[in-house]
């Protein structure tokens, strides 16, 4: 699927592999001159600190009947204050210029959710059951008691259920931290971890988890 004017995309303006946080904002194409892109801009709005940096400019595409998201890389090169659209109305708009070919991308890798008890992801190490306060495809933050030991940069086998099936996934701890004694009692700490052999049966399990979370958490604000 070629991009094209009038497509609806989301802009990665931001990814932090170490907190597993994306930044990922709504726009769409205006117009394809090449390899130069004009794109809606996005609000909140991107701005000139982030003149010739990179980005990943996502889209929805299909491949074999099924909806695949696909990303390239490009650099925004400038910033239009009046770019006029066809209906003669003027918008702000944002330069960019491609640097590689579109490839399936997982916008969902840093995005995460926060599972309650009801949500049906248990997880241990060790034996040792923790407790997930949020999970991504790319990684998981937990509690954990003094009865477990981690240490950062070491490597553990995360025992995961998702949807009744087990999973083994090995996971890099990135580091360690002791939560404030008032709200979380003095023996117990946080981790940070990323998975590390994720299979595709895996990454698609907990991706539909996910959103079944991400329903599950909409519904109940509604009800606040």
């Amino acid at each position: 699927m070629s991009i094209r004017p009038g497509m609806s995309v989301k802009l990665v303006v931001e990814v932090d592999p170490r907190t597993e946080r994306i930044n990922a904002r709504n726009s769409a194409i205006y117009d394809v001159d090449g390899e130069r892109l004009v794109l809606a801009q996005t609000e909140p709005a991107i701005g000139n600190s982030m003149l010739h940096k990179e980005i990943t400019v996502t889209y929805l595409g299909k491949a074999k009947n099924t909806q695949v998201r696909y990303g390239f890389s490009a650099i925004i090169i400038g910033f239009i204050d009046d770019y006029t659209l066809l209906s003669a109305q003027q918008v702000q708009a944002v330069a960019v210029r491609k640097r590689a070919d579109p490839v399936p991308y997982n916008i969902r890798m840093y995005y995460r959710v926060e599972p309650t008890g009801q949500s049906g992801l248990p997880m241990s190490i060790h034996a040792k059951t923790v407790n997930i306060l949020d999970i991504s495809l790319g990684g998981v933050k937990f509690t954990y008691g003094k009865s477990l030991e981690l240490q950062a940069n070491s490597v553990v086998e995360v025992h995961l259920d998702v949807g009744g099936v087990a999973y083994n996934i090995d996971a890099m701890i990135l580091r360690t931290w002791k939560g404030e004694a008032e709200s979380f009692g003095e023996d117990l700490s946080f981790a940070a971890a990323e998975f590390l052999n994720v299979t595709r049966t895996f990454e698609q399990e907990l991706s539909r988890k996910i959103r079944d979370i991400e329903r599950e958490n909409l519904t109940n604000r509604r009800w606040v």
